[in-house]
Parts: C-alpha cells; structure tokens; sequence
C-alpha cells in the first residue's frame, strides 16, 4: 500500500504540529499567588451567595472552575478547626486542621486559623502536590471570612 502526496503532507504538517507544541512542565501550570488571592475571593462571594453547605458542596464534590484550576483548589475550615470543604482531597473534611503537620512537623493548620484574617495573610508549609505527588514547599492564602478560614495554596518553585 502506498501513501499518496496528500497524505504525506498531512503526515509531514501533523509531526511539525506535534514537535512544535511547547511541553507542559508541573511548574509550567502551577498557579499563582494572585490567582489564589483571586480564588479566595470568588471563594468568599460564591458562600456569601448561596451559603455554606451549598458553598461547601460545590467546593469539594463538584469544583467550578473557579474553584479548581491546575494545582489550586478552595479549602475551609471552620472556627473549631474541623476542615469542612477540601477541593482536591475528600478524605480530609471532618479532619481537625489543627493536628495537620507538615514533613518538618510544623502545625500549619494551627498557624492558617490563628493567622487568618479579613486582610488575609500567608502561611508556608510543605504539602503534596498533585500534579508531581511530591512534598514540595507551598504557601496559603487564608481569609477569615464569617467565622471560617478560606485558603488556596501555591506550590512554590
């Protein structure tokens, strides 16, 4: 079988398309710090719209893009500490943030709700990434907004 002069030109235009596409490196799509300030500020208006347990829901069963994009993602914690929504990471709702500690031991969870203010501030701390699953150094936007603490974090290059 024999290919004709049109395809080996669709061949040939398809390979330079291909070896021309720039390659998605994990730093290439992490977020970044205004983006999270961003996020937790669509974050904030969407639980001032709908509530909390809505609020909450959509952040953690069904991100909007909004709320989910690359490695961000809406986290929030109650005034007890008890993590209540967790955009990436289900089986950390119901969790007690204030015991979380990083690979260094530090209580990052602890820091985010004694921190956290209506400016908003950041917290460092190491974490999973998920795009590279490594501990990588990251750092949180928190907000105290109506007794809770709304955070996304970026992974630091």
């Amino acid at each position: 079988m024999t290919i004709g002069n049109g395809m080996r030109m669709f061949a040939a235009a398809l390979l330079v398309m291909v070896v021309s596409l720039p390659g998605v490196r994990a730093e290439e799509s992490h977020g970044t710090a205004e983006e999270a300030q961003i996020m937790v500020g669509q974050a904030v208006a969407y639980f001032d719209e709908v509530g909390a347990r809505k609020a909450f829901t959509k952040f953690s069963d069904d991100p909007a893009p909004m709320f989910l994009k690359g490695d961000l993602y809406v986290f929030v914690i109650d005034g007890n500490g008890t993590i209540v929504a967790h955009g990436v990471d289900p089986s950390l709702i119901g969790r007690d943030a204030t015991q979380l500690e990083d690979v260094d031991g530090k209580k990052f969870g602890q820091e985010m709700l004694s921190e956290a203010s209506m400016d908003g501030t950041w917290v460092d701390y190491k974490w999973k990434d998920p795009l590279t699953d490594a501990i990588e150094p990251k750092s949180s936007w928190v907000v105290l907004h109506d007794g809770y603490v709304f955070g996304v974090g970026i992974y630091k290059p």
